[in-house]
């Protein structure tokens, strides 16, 4: 069974369980353990909580362990038994707990995406809910959605039916993603059952309503006619000073093939060069899918599917500014 020690000394084993290079587990180590006291004391001075702050036992694992159970399960995502057989004194039930009381910090010290939840029709977002255009590298926003595949829910059909994706024809999740230009996840929606279609989930969450002027958002097929609920904005001539009436932002989405019908040059030529661009949040979706928490059939409670599936994608951000960085240095 491993140590921290074995773990210090055997910097391959980390990155055959965790996914991250030795030195970032590290620092994320050290970047949890500097946060540590002030979420404890948050989460055990919490108002439902029965016992006084200091009541409940002791944490029996070292942090370092702590944190590597929770890492090795999200890329494994092998049973919960088997992940606590391979740190020293670890049980099944450390995995489970370790896991919700975890993931919270983690978020924390993660460049972790914003989550955009429902929006109820008529309701204004507020400044912070809304993603600012200096957030967006190159002006562009790639939005796309990625389903995950769940176990049976439910005891009626109805419910079932919720979760069935006509597309996978299994029962599913589905989340989405919004990108920048340079393979970063600025944000993601609360997750929602598989039955849901792409544009729907979109209204839902608001994306136009959240997006910034004068930026460029792109998706594919599954999202036609997002352009529709863009607002119109009145602009001035600055030298003829006519005023008209232009989208606040540019929303392009691929042409469909008419029923019967071919496209024409034109429009492949312009379908090519939109997924030319939107290929990066197909590259972000499947980093994400490196961490077989996501790639592989949901085992946990849906209640925190989508606090984990903030936390990958904070990973895969760190990851992401990690290798920008080194090609940066590299060609400097």
């Amino acid at each position: 069974m491993l140590t921290e020690k074995h773990l210090r000394e055997n910097p391959q084993v980390i990155k055959a369980f965790t996914g991250l290079p030795a030195e970032v587990f590290w620092q994320l180590v050290a970047d949890i353990e500097a946060q540590l006291p002030a979420y404890e004391l948050k989460r055990l001075d919490r108002e439902e909580r029965q016992r006084a702050v200091g009541g409940g036992r002791e944490f029996d694992l070292p942090l370092v362990i702590r944190v590597v159970l929770v890492l090795t399960y999200l890329r494994l995502h092998i049973p919960q038994q088997a992940v606590a057989c391979m740190y020293q004194d670890a049980t099944q039930s450390d995995v489970s707990r370790e896991l919700r009381r975890l993931l919270p910090l983690m978020k924390q010290v993660l460049p972790c995406p914003e989550v955009w939840k429902m929006v109820e029709e008529g309701e204004e977002l507020s400044e912070a809910e809304l993603l600012e255009l200096e957030q967006l590298a190159d002006g562009l926003v790639l939005i796309d959605a990625t389903e995950q595949q769940v176990y049976r829910p439910g005891k009626s059909n109805e419910e079932r039916l919720k979760f069935f994706s006509g597309k996978r024809k299994q029962f599913t999740r589905k989340t989405q993603l919004a990108a920048d230009g340079q393979h970063h996840i600025e944000a993601i929606s609360v997750s929602v059952p598989g039955a849901t279609s792409d544009i729907k989930l979109s209204d839902e969450v608001g994306t136009v309503e959240r997006l910034p002027d004068d930026c460029e958002a792109q998706a594919d097929k599954g999202y036609q006619g997002l352009d529709k609920r863009v607002s119109l904005v009145t602009v001035q001539d600055a030298q003829t000073g006519e005023q008209k009436q232009v989208p606040r932002l540019i929303v392009k989405t691929p042409v469909k093939k008419p029923k019967g019908g071919e496209l024409n040059e034109e429009q492949k030529a312009y379908n090519r060069t939109i997924g030319q661009v939107r290929v990066r949040v197909e590259h972000c979706i499947g980093w994400v899918k490196n961490w077989a928490i996501i790639a592989t059939r949901f085992r946990c409670a849906h209640s925190i599917y989508t606090e984990v599936m903030q936390v990958v994608c904070g990973l895969v951000n760190l990851q992401t500014q990690r290798w920008q960085a080194a090609k940066s240095h590299a060609v400097s």
